[in-house]
């Protein structure tokens, strides 16, 4: 097992930090890693067993801030801004996508050479890691959901897709150029923002002073209503690639997700899965109540993970 940080010259720099974002809100070592012709940004903080944490397509490693400040003690963590989000930068032609997201996190985790990998992941972050784990099931070990899904929302969920295809319509599309709209929402009391500063918003909303960075969160709210073909791919391949993997739900009880029964479509598939209800939170459960789910995955990871006989 690789639990040391990757100091190789000719794989990892670290990039210049923006002005807009201090040492204060963002307490982490950036590094930088060229995969595919990307360049991606990353953390790599602590040592010990490897949890590597996976964002949604609209927002960055940023929302992991707090899971990680709580996490680096017992666990080596890695976080990557995916391309075209965060303080990464896309390949020339990049279409962003789960699929293309996938075939992205499965080169990192390649080029970084991480096994023993546990898996936490957020809404379109999960279907993007998962599908990329169904290539390499032998590099995870357990996977933790935060908000996730990984079925073909068209299919079971009609009513969240047809709102993500309104969200990644070409007239919000539009809107979101102008006014940023998505990261402001994501940065908001309603989003990821409701514990956070003026200081951490104005931190969350840093990347997306550019355009190119608020077209990938649109083009990629839109490829999880879309994507159905893959979804659907992806879905009927889990049970035979991770489904004996010990697996942690992460929901918020106020959640549209709780409504649309997620955790329940989970447990179908992982009858053994464990479920953490945030009572109160929102999508955004791991910033509504760090310390809660930092202890849970802590738990979860002892007693099913390292110690799978309890």
């Amino acid at each position: 097992m690789t639990n040391q940080m990757n100091t190789n010259p000719a794989t990892s720099t670290a990039p210049t930090r923006p002005a807009w974002l201090s040492q204060t809100e963002f307490p982490f070592t950036s590094r930088r890693l060229a995969v595919d012709g990307h360049l991606v940004h990353y953390l790599d903080e602590g040592v010990g067993p490897t949890m590597v944490f996976v964002h949604a397509g609209p927002a960055w490693s940023f929302v992991y801030r707090d899971l990680i400040v709580r996490l680096r003690d017992r666990f080596r963590c890695v976080a990557l801004d995916l391309p075209g989000t965060g303080l990464s930068r896309a390949a020339a032609g990049y279409r962003p996508s789960i699929e293309a997201g996938a075939a992205v996190f499965s080169a990192f985790v390649r080029a970084l050479d991480l096994r023993r990998v546990t898996l936490v992941t957020h809404d379109v972050g999960t279907p993007v890691a998962l599908g990329a784990t169904v290539g390499m099931p032998e590099r995870v070990v357990g996977l933790s959901v935060t908000e996730g899904f990984a079925w073909a929302l068209a299919d079971e969920n009609p009513r969240i897709a047809r709102t993500l295809r309104i969200v990644g319509s070409r007239p919000v599309g539009v809107l979101n150029d102008a006014f940023n709209l998505l990261a402001r929402v994501t940065a908001s009391r309603a989003g990821a923002g409701r514990h956070l500063s003026a200081a951490g918003r104005r931190a969350l909303l840093g990347p997306s002073r550019e355009r190119a960075v608020r077209r990938t969160a649109t083009a990629m709210l839109r490829d999880a209503a879309d994507a159905a073909p893959y979804l659907r791919w992806l879905d009927t391949r889990l049970p035979a690639a991770v489904g004996d993997r010990p697996v942690l739900l992460v929901f918020g009880s106020a959640s549209p997700t709780v409504r649309e029964r997620f955790p329940q479509r989970w447990m179908a598939g992982f009858p053994d899965a464990q479920l953490v209800l945030v009572r109160g939170g929102h999508h955004f459960p791991m910033n509504d109540a760090p310390d809660l789910v930092a202890d849970a995955i802590r738990s979860w990871w002892a007693t099913a993970v390292a110690s799978p006989t309890g």
